[in-house]
């Protein structure tokens, strides 16, 4: 790891020092020159929020098909979630945004589930005006342009997974605002704010980064051959024309028959294959929202989310090809 020397005003203490070289190691794996390492990926947004320069009443885009922390993390921020319902195609579209364009002042366009959100087809849509965060907690070794920020958590089952924490990064420094101690703490003209990673978990992101790169390259080799092999027994999984090659968290496979759905979902094999799906409560009915958010008028929502798709989880269907015949197979 190149080691960087640590700021010249002196404001991190020599044990924090590390801190630096570690994120600007890190920031490369995404396109970016500067990191900051954060206690959660939730802080990591609220961080690039502030940094963007949200003020009370900023209307935030927020994908309905998301983790509920995307929401809490707007809220946190003193914004406003616009909740985008996009839950047909599991992502982000140009489509589903385009109604709600100008009245937006930022948007966070999430790579849900590993699939490739086209931020670069948002960015065109939305101008230079409007700035994306790109959400890559899912996700891990895409290149696409557009966005102002990524953000990233490294917590349990996410593809950089070192047990808790997260990251921040962009093409400028990003760290001015970590809540590490410094002498001038008591003259702050405002608090700081989003807690540091701790320096104990640094260690572990080097093996987290091999790990990550081993899986990803894995399933880029060997998922399209399960992909035609789901698709030969009558089944839709995700698909998009000149996308980026997912990293595949899971592999969505669209139900559109509930019939369908409760075959796969409840099949005696599911559970060996890990198959699981979405969140059967959507971001529009969390109880943090009060009044404080908004459900955008958009392209028709599909009102049962968690019946339009099944997730299965890829290792488990790579390593148990007989069982995944079985699963899928009895659909013909």
């Amino acid at each position: 790891m190149q080691v960087i020397p640590p700021p010249a005003d002196g404001q991190w203490r020599a044990r924090e020092a590390d801190r630096l070289p570690c994120s600007s190691w890190l920031a490369q794996f995404y396109r970016r020159r500067h990191g900051a390492l954060l206690g959660s990926g939730t802080a990591a947004l609220e961080l690039a929020l502030q940094q963007l320069g949200v003020m009370p009443g900023w209307r935030v885009a927020v994908p309905a098909a998301t983790c509920h922390q995307v929401v809490a993390a707007v809220l946190n921020a003193g914004a406003v979630p616009v909740i985008i319902e996009n839950a047909a195609e599991l992502l982000l579209s140009p489509a589903a945004l385009a109604p709600h364009v100008h009245g937006l002042d930022a948007v966070i366009a999430v790579h849900q589930y590993g699939l490739p959100c086209d931020i670069p087809a948002l960015r065109r849509q939305l101008g230079e005006r409007v700035p994306i965060i790109e959400d890559s907690a899912a996700a891990w070794d895409f290149n696409l342009p557009g966005a102002a920020r990524t953000i990233t958590s490294l917590g349990h089952g996410k593809p950089l997974d070192i047990g808790g924490g997260g990251a921040l990064f962009g093409d400028t420094p990003v760290d001015a605002e970590i809540d590490v101690w410094s002498p001038g703490q008591r003259s702050r003209v405002r608090p700081a704010s989003s807690p540091a990673l701790s320096i104990h978990a640094l260690p572990a992101l080097v093996p987290a980064v091999a790990t990550a790169q081993a899986r990803t390259r894995r399933l880029r080799q060997e998922v399209p051959e399960l992909l035609a092999r789901l698709r030969e027994n009558g089944l839709e999984p995700w698909a998009a024309e000149d996308a980026p090659m997912p990293s595949w968290q899971f592999i969505p496979i669209r139900t559109r028959d509930p019939l369908l759905f409760e075959r796969l979902r409840y099949s005696p094999h599911a559970e060996a294959l890990g198959v699981c799906a979405p969140a059967a409560i959507a971001l529009r009915e969390l109880p943090m929202l009060g009044r404080r958010g908004e459900v955008a008028q958009g392209p028709q929502p599909s009102l049962d989310l968690h019946r339009s798709w099944v997730l299965l989880e890829p290792f488990a269907a790579l390593d148990q090809p007989q069982r995944l015949e079985a699963w899928a197979g009895g659909q013909r």
